[in-house]
C-alpha cells in the first residue's frame, strides 16, 4: 500500500513540474536569427522615436516605438529587430512597422531595472539603415 501511495505521489509530482515548465515554455517562434546582411548606408536616415516599454499590468513585457524619416514620414512595412540577452543567450525578435511607422514587440519575460536593447533596422531602397543601443526601464511603471 504505502509503495502505491509512493508511486502515485511520484507521477502526481513529475506532472505538476511538467504542468509549471509549459506555463514558462519559450516558444521557438519567438526568437528569429538576426540576418547577416549589411546595414544600408545609402538613401534618407531614419529615427526611432518614442520607443518606450510596452506595459501590461503595470509591468514591462515588450518594446514599442515608431521608425520614421526625420521630416516625420512613417517608414511603413520595415521589419525592427531587438536583441537581448536572455537565460545565457542574446535572443532576437522582430516586428514590423505599421502605416504609421508603428511597431511592436512583445518578450517571454517582464523585467525590473533596466533591460539593454540592440534595435536594428537594416533599411531598404529608400532608406538608411539604423543600429540603436536603448536601456528601457522595467519596473516602477
Amino acid at each position: 500500500m504505502i509503495g502505491l501511495v509512493v508511486v502515485v505521489l511520484v507521477v502526481l509530482s513529475a506532472y505538476a513540474m511538467v504542468t509549471v515548465a509549459r506555463t514558462f515554455e519559450i516558444r521557438p517562434s519567438d526568437f528569429v536569427t538576426l540576418p547577416a546582411t549589411p546595414v544600408s548606408k545609402s538613401g534618407e536616415v531614419v529615427t526611432l522615436v518614442s520607443v518606450s516599454p510596452l506595459v501590461e499590468s503595470n509591468l514591462a513585457v515588450g518594446i514599442q516605438g515608431y521608425l520614421q524619416s526625420p521630416s516625420g514620414q512613417p517608414v511603413a512595412g520595415a521589419s525592427v529587430y531587438v536583441q537581448y540577452y536572455f537565460e545565457g543567450y542574446y535572443r532576437t525578435q522582430v516586428g514590423v512597422t505599421d502605416s504609421t511607422g508603428f511597431f511592436q514587440i512583445r518578450f517571454p519575460m517582464n523585467w525590473t531595472g533596466f533591460l539593454p536593447l540592440t534595435v536594428v533596422y537594416f533599411g531598404d531602397s529608400q532608406h538608411q539603415g539604423l543600429h540603436q543601443l536603448v536601456s528601457l526601464p522595467g519596473e516602477n511603471l
